[in-house]
């Protein structure tokens, strides 16, 4: 803490090196809004377009051993395989059923397939969805 003679007079600040810390406060702002405005933009188109996005678009059951899905995959990167992992659950959302549905690269038209796969399960399922794909 200073002497309050000290700091009011402008002369013995500069004398003892004491600076206002009005300037040096608002370049500490504005980059710190910089920062945090460059990490918002950055974060947002990022996650907003995902490599891949997966769409559950219908399901169907065909019988007691086999359920059939359809879904939708949007790929940025049509030049690498992917896979989706298909689940089909029971009455009780325990998994009776999966399946990895492989897509070659040449297969992906314009980054976007639209697939209908079935499912053998062991037990009668009630449901079927997209566990994960990559």
């Amino acid at each position: 803490m200073t002497h309050p003679k000290v700091s009011s007079d402008p002369r013995l600040r500069e004398r003892y090196g004491i600076k206002s810390a009005g300037k040096n406060r608002i370049w500490i702002t504005l980059f710190s809004l910089f920062l945090v405005l460059s990490w918002f933009i950055w974060s947002g188109t990022n996650f907003a377009n995902p490599d891949i996005r997966s769409t559950l678009i219908s399901f169907k059951v065909v019988s007691d051993q086999k359920i059939s899905i359809t879904y939708k995959i949007l790929v940025r990167d049509t030049t690498i395989e992917h896979s989706c992992s298909l689940v089909a659950k029971d009455i009780d959302k325990n998994t009776v059923g999966e399946v990895v549905d492989l897509m070659p690269a040449s297969s992906l038209a314009i980054g976007e397939n639209q697939r209908t796969v079935e499912i053998s399960t062991r037990l009668p399922a009630v449901n079927a969805g997209i566990a994960s794909c990559q």
